[in-house]
């Protein structure tokens, strides 16, 4: 029963968690590829068995015979629900939050279970420090509530058209006061650059921030003056190459060789 905690507490650098309704996994492999490029050896569930049993496998499957674990750190997805579940067996250094959407009705029932159940964990590990998707209402007041130390990401420049768009919004309420939200502009879903008329709740300020975007036959992005390409399709890879990049930021790793790296980078068991 203490295997989990008992691994862990090897690992002799950080751990890394990253949840989320979408992204978990190919934001988990492209953080732990970028930490092994600099030298780093990681423990990781690759193939995104993400609960409980999951992250016992993956920190089991890396240790030795003897039970010894010889890792540097840990980068770990977890299933929002088995937070409640792993983490009285370690404290995490850090959370990737990617965004909170109602894909998963049928698991968890309204998303407000979902922050209540995140909230309740995140004030467990007070020290974890968040990077999170700051163009996301939700998420971001999260973050702020939860009162763990916290930086952002996002995209601060209009991109895509979307005044014909039916999706749904699930942050259309401000999570403060209950007000309409205000948006100057929506990427997809929720996220995009929001404000409360009401109580002053609004976008928080961008750390790590994609501007020059581009969506085409592949990606590219400039942050913090560097240019990101990547052979990948899909908006939503933005997102989940910026939040890598602020963690690896967070972190003291080089960023220099970023964009090589996503070159070589091949995604797992179909994902993306």
């Amino acid at each position: 029963p203490s295997i989990l905690s008992d691994l862990a507490a090897q690992v002799r650098g950080d751990i890394f968690v990253v949840c989320g309704t979408n992204g978990k996994t190919t934001t988990n492999n492209m953080l732990c590829a970028a930490l092994e490029a600099e030298g780093k050896k990681v423990v990781c569930n690759h193939t995104g068995s993400n609960m409980l049993n999951g992250v016992v496998a993956a920190f089991v499957l890396a240790a030795g015979w003897n039970g010894k674990l010889d890792a540097d750190c840990a980068s770990i997805e977890i299933d929002e629900a088995s937070t409640r579940r792993v983490f009285p067996h370690f404290k995490p250094d850090y959370m990737v939050l990617t965004n909170l959407f109602r894909d998963q009705l049928d698991r968890y029932g309204e998303i407000d279970i979902t922050m209540n159940l995140l909230r309740e964990v995140m004030q467990t590990a007070p020290d974890m420090k968040v990077i999170v998707n700051g163009d996301d209402a939700l998420s971001a007041f999260l973050a702020m509530d939860a009162g763990n130390p916290y930086i952002t990401y996002g995209i601060s420049e209009k991109v895509v058209e979307d005044k014909d768009s039916h999706e749904i919004r699930e942050g259309r309420f401000c999570k403060c006061c209950g007000e309409r939200l205000i948006y100057s502009f929506y990427h997809y879903r929720q996220l995009g650059d929001y404000r409360c008329p009401k109580c002053g709740f609004k976008r928080p300020e961008i750390n790590f921030d994609a501007t020059d975007v581009k969506v085409d036959d592949q990606i590219a992005f400039t942050v913090e003056d560097k240019r990101i390409t990547a052979n990948y399709k899909g908006f939503y890879n933005i997102y989940n190459l910026i939040a890598v990049y602020g963690a690896l930021n967070v972190l003291g790793e080089k960023t220099d060789d970023f964009a090589k790296l996503l070159t070589g980078y091949k995604p797992q068991i179909g994902r993306m």
